[in-house]
């Protein structure tokens, strides 16, 4: 049986989606409303179906649960639905696909909840807003025994867990076998939104906010700082 996703990949998500292929953990960095989630979502559903796991379990984390559940919930049902024989459980958060695979929804900010479990892919979205032992303690370890992989998601928002990461990325990315990519998506490389749109928002935010959410610029969060970011970073 043939099932037809309604989801269209554009620039630079097909270019993207090869880079999640290819790599056990990536480090996206993107400017908001490029569709991160969208992207992140489908590749969710695509690897828990194909990659072929004895009871696969797959989870998209969020900093906050309410917010997992606003941001990625209906996108999750909405790409699943031509998918016969799933089953959704409301209540977990949880989608049960036709192979016996599951993906389900937590939140960082219930880290409690995310002990004891094992991983086979997970997506971390808005890293920047959580906790570094999140990763450290928790969710890499999950992975270990059964060779899971992991995509980090978000926008620049100053020094934290996704810059480490995001620079780890970078320092990795070439050494010979790096399981470790990094990727930078501002909003004049993608063209995502309209050239008019674009100005319009530089207009309207401050040049910090502009570079930081729509540039992905790391340092602009540190404006204000009396040690540049940038110094911090090196």
């Amino acid at each position: 049986m043939k099932v037809t996703i309604p989801y269209t990949p554009r620039y630079p998500q097909g270019d993207i989606h090869k880079e999640l292929e290819s790599h056990r953990f990536c480090v996206l960095v993107a400017h908001r409303r490029m569709g991160k989630t969208v992207l992140a979502v489908n590749h969710l559903i695509k690897r828990a179906l194909t990659d072929g796991k004895d009871r696969g379990f797959y989870c998209y984390i969020a900093p906050f649960r309410n917010q997992a559940e606003q941001i990625a919930w209906s996108y999750l049902r909405h790409f699943t639905e031509p998918i016969p024989f799933c089953k959704y459980h409301e209540q977990k958060l949880q989608i049960t696909l036709p192979n016996g695979a599951n993906i389900r929804i937590f939140g960082a900010d219930n880290p409690d909840s995310l002990r004891g479990l094992y991983m086979d892919g997970v997506i971390m979205d808005e890293v920047a807003q959580m906790r570094p032992e999140v990763w450290g303690e928790i969710i890499r370890p999950a992975l270990a025994d059964r060779g899971g992989w992991a995509v980090f998601v978000g926008t620049p928002k100053g020094v934290n867990l996704f810059s480490q990461l995001y620079d780890k990325a970078l320092a990795l990315k070439n050494e010979e076998g790096s399981e470790w990519k990094a990727m930078l998506y501002s909003v004049n490389e993608t063209k995502a939104l309209p050239a008019d749109e674009v100005e319009s928002l530089k207009q309207e935010m401050s040049e910090a906010e502009f570079r930081q959410e729509f540039l992905c610029d790391f340092a602009a969060a540190a404006d204000d700082n009396l040690i540049p970011i940038d110094l911090v970073r090196e």
